[in-house]
């Protein structure tokens, strides 16, 4: 998991997936991983002329490349804008896999593609339908979505937690949820705790990975985050990031956190049914009759 980079210097990289990294960086504060040597260190402000320090925000890829020319090699995102008093407008789930998920040949992907894949329909299912999934450089993977405006961090605490109930209540009979499942976390340390997420095509200042979106979890291997082959597959990235130009609105999310919030477990069964259907049956759309007589006999 911690190859050499492909592309040396970072600059020939950058230089190529620039443009496309500044629909995530404009009008956002940004943090950035200088890496000199073996040295590395974390620059959340830039010194100006005048001797004051401001935040940094990266709005054209000229500025980016100066960046990555004073030794920025990994850049992160603010969950909110600039003008932002703490609101979020990206909504981040985080799959991190641990070590015997890893080490499980294709059965650790193949758990966190359920995983993910459950974590999408939930995402539809409260109106976040333009979404993408992506790889963060090291161990783990991210579903993501924009807002059509912010929202507050208690909103998106009863989102994460909300996820996670439909998660386990959806895949915990199955064997490898079972067998590994305690190894993978679910939740929301990026948008709620970090607030900054590193952006899509970022490399990973220790692995030298590329953030890369993904079609499927399952189909990964790390040589497609490899950055030469990040810049050869450019356009299929760029497709695949797509849906997160376009903004979701969030009526349906708040309406979903408020039931949540009121113990309204006829939510979390409705989701259930969906997801188990689409795992069984396969198909965008499908849903199952739910017996809603016996909603909440299973706990």
């Amino acid at each position: 998991m911690v190859p050499k980079p492909s592309v040396r210097p970072p600059l020939k990289y950058y230089d190529i997936v620039g443009d496309l990294m500044i629909n995530f960086l404009a009008n956002r504060r940004a943090a950035i991983i200088k890496q000199v040597g073996d040295s590395a260190t974390l620059m959340t402000r830039a010194k100006h002329e005048d001797g004051s320090k401001l935040p940094i925000i990266i709005n054209n890829k000229d500025e980016l490349i100066r960046y990555v020319k004073a030794g920025g090699i990994d850049f992160m995102a603010s969950v909110g804008t600039a003008l932002s008093r703490g609101g979020i407008d990206i909504a981040i789930i985080d799959v991190k896999g641990g070590r015997k998920v890893w080490m499980l040949d294709r059965g650790g992907l193949e758990l966190m593609d359920l995983i993910v894949t459950v974590i999408r329909v939930v995402f539809e299912y409260v109106g976040l339908v333009n979404n993408a999934v992506i790889f963060d450089g090291m161990n783990g993977f991210k579903v993501v979505a924009s807002l059509s405006r912010e929202v507050s961090d208690d909103d998106m605490k009863s989102f994460v937690n909300l996820v996670g109930e439909v998660v386990n209540r959806s895949l915990k009979s199955f064997d490898l949820f079972q067998a590994y499942g305690n190894d993978v976390i679910i939740g929301g340390n990026t948008m709620l705790k970090v607030k900054m997420y590193r952006v899509p095509l970022s490399l990973h200042w220790s692995t030298k990975l590329s953030a890369i979106p993904l079609a499927r979890v399952y189909d990964f291997l790390t040589l497609y985050a490899d950055p030469s082959n990040v810049i050869k597959r450019l356009e299929t990235n760029r497709k695949l990031l797509e849906p997160l130009f376009s903004k979701n609105p969030i009526d349906s999310l708040l309406d979903a956190v408020n039931r949540w919030a009121n113990n309204d477990y006829e939510l979390i069964y409705y989701i259930k049914g969906v997801i188990r259907s689409r795992i069984k049956y396969g198909g965008v759309g499908t849903e199952l009759g739910i017996d809603r007589e016996n909603l909440k006999t299973e706990y």
